[in-house]
């Protein structure tokens, strides 16, 4: 790396990630963030505590798509609904709980529907596990960019509430970490004037002030709320969030630290399903081996191409990827648009612009049969091709809901039947045979069989489901549970999953 890469910048666009995967408009992160850090420096904070107030609101939301796949199985399959209506209720009121129950029963189809209903009652729980998940998740993340520990611990503090109402430790007032409660009011604020304008903001903030939120941070606010409200919203959104980071500005320390960050947010965002964890790395890895033989495909560019890919499937229901029948005509409208979403993410940066339409094209073919432009081969360079290849290889080894995983003579016969590059197939291929080595020692002091363990477990399988694959008792299973979320430091399945997919244990192709 010729210059230092400023992080602002790359971490601005990918905050719209943590958006679509809430059902929130593109960009709202962002503009949380130019408000929260506004009211920090107006509030007396110095520069290193407007720093912090500056990525934790950026990464706020990170670590949302770790529990993708249990709101769906709980609450109709459309987790995107729920999170983007849940986030404007005040749950601790019995009415708005009650109006949100209804829409959450509202969701499903037939008998889809009744065991929505039949959830309900677990939707308590299910909300203190699942603030725990998306915290521990974005934690790693914020760990992963090497930002200060104050940003980590906020990111912890997502879900805490002022009042002490909130999850999953039930923090109150000034024991939530500072640079939490000022992203708190800044998300609530840009989040209802994306709503109804800013009398809407205006009532929202005021009326969760001492609830949700810190009503010190409120009042400051309140003082210049309008015009607050008027900067966070400016013409040209990512440059200007660039242009706000407090200080000198952070930059990634070289090539490898700006891989490990893209790779963070790849991995999360493979979290929005267990039957994806592990797939964008994979695809990563697989096509900057083949990219060392073929043509002019650039080994960084595919590799960073490689773990971004996906970023654009958070925006569709997890519910739809899960779906083990058909797709409906609309559900494959959706699918069809997760490239373009990646896309337009990483254009946004100039840092990954070079990236976007490489990421974007991945499900393009040689023959204009392709999504979503349908760009023919004369059209799409080497790299894309690549990736295209990689990507098929990657997935065809990997289970889904609809078919199991493939061997590599299957994957490979099937692989060479696609209208894609001939070239890049024969590269990608080469690469998988030439990936086989002596692996390396496990980490954490992990044993083979806690390695199946975790990988199951990581996978979304339950403990009996576990023992009945291993042919082991479920005593056993629940006890080399218990070690392996010691060993590997912690506590949900998410986390588990990230730490899986860091360290490279993932089960699949490749």
């Amino acid at each position: 790396m010729s210059r230092r890469v400023g992080m602002a910048g790359v971490v601005a666009a990918l905050s719209v990630v943590s958006d679509l995967a809430r059902g929130h408009p593109s960009g709202e992160a962002m503009r949380a963030c130019l408000l929260a850090t506004e009211l920090a420096g107006r509030a007396g904070l110095d520069v290193p505590q407007c720093g912090d107030v500056y990525y934790a609101t950026l990464l706020r939301f990170v670590g949302c798509t770790a529990t993708s796949h249990e709101i769906a199985s709980l609450l109709g399959g459309d987790d995107v609904a729920v999170r983007g209506r849940g986030d404007l209720v005040d749950a601790t009121r019995p009415a708005e709980a009650l109006r949100f129950l209804a829409f959450v029963a509202s969701l499903g189809e037939g008998s889809g529907r009744l065991r929505v209903i039949a959830n309900l009652p677990r939707l308590s729980t299910a909300k203190t596990e699942g603030a725990r998940a998306d915290c521990e998740v974005g934690a790693n993340v914020v760990a992963r960019l090497r930002l200060p520990d104050a940003v980590r611990i906020a990111v912890l503090d997502s879900f805490e509430r002022f009042d002490g109402h909130g999850a999953p430790a039930r923090k109150a007032g000034t024991d939530i970490a500072e640079a939490s409660r000022f992203a708190a009011v800044g998300y609530a604020a840009v989040m209802f004037d994306a709503v109804g304008g800013p009398g809407l903001a205006k009532h929202a903030v005021s009326r969760w002030s001492g609830r949700a939120l810190d009503p010190g941070v409120v009042a400051v606010f309140r003082d210049a709320a309008d015009e607050l409200l008027m900067l966070s919203n400016p013409d040209e959104l990512h440059a200007a969030v660039v242009d706000k980071e407090p200080g000198a500005g952070r930059t990634f320390a070289d090539d490898a630290a700006l891989d490990e960050a893209l790779t963070a947010f790849g991995d999360a965002a493979d979290l929005k399903s267990p039957w994806f964890i592990g797939h964008s790395r994979g695809v990563a890895i697989l096509a900057r081996m083949a990219a060392q033989s073929f043509g002019s495909a650039d080994s960084a560019t595919v590799y960073r191409a490689g773990v971004l890919h996906d970023l654009g499937r958070v925006a569709v229901p997890t519910g739809v990827w899960e779906r083990t029948g058909s797709l409906r005509r609309d559900e494959w409208e959706l699918v069809r648009l997760h490239p373009y979403h990646t896309e337009r993410i990483l254009a946004r940066s100039a840092v990954l612009a070079p990236l976007a339409r490489v990421a974007g094209r991945h499900h393009e073919r040689t023959d204009g049969s392709g999504y979503p432009a349908g760009t023919r081969g004369v059209d799409l360079d080497n790299s894309t091709r690549l990736l295209a290849a990689a990507d098929v290889l990657q997935a065809l080894g990997e289970a889904r809901p609809h078919r199991p995983a493939l061997d590599l003579a299957s994957a490979s016969r099937a692989l060479s039947q696609l209208p894609l590059d001939r070239a890049a197939i024969r590269a990608v291929l080469e690469a998988v045979g030439a990936s086989v080595r002596k692996l390396p020692p496990l980490p954490a002091e992990l044993t083979e069989r806690e390695l199946e363990v975790l990988q199951l477990l990581a996978a979304g399988r339950t403990e009996r489901q576990i023992a009945a694959t291993l042919v082991i008792s479920q005593a056993t299973v629940h006890t080399h549970t218990a070690h392996i979320y010691a060993k590997c430091g912690v506590a949900t399945r998410a986390g588990l999953a990230m730490f899986a997919m860091e360290h490279g244990l993932t089960a699949g192709a490749g």
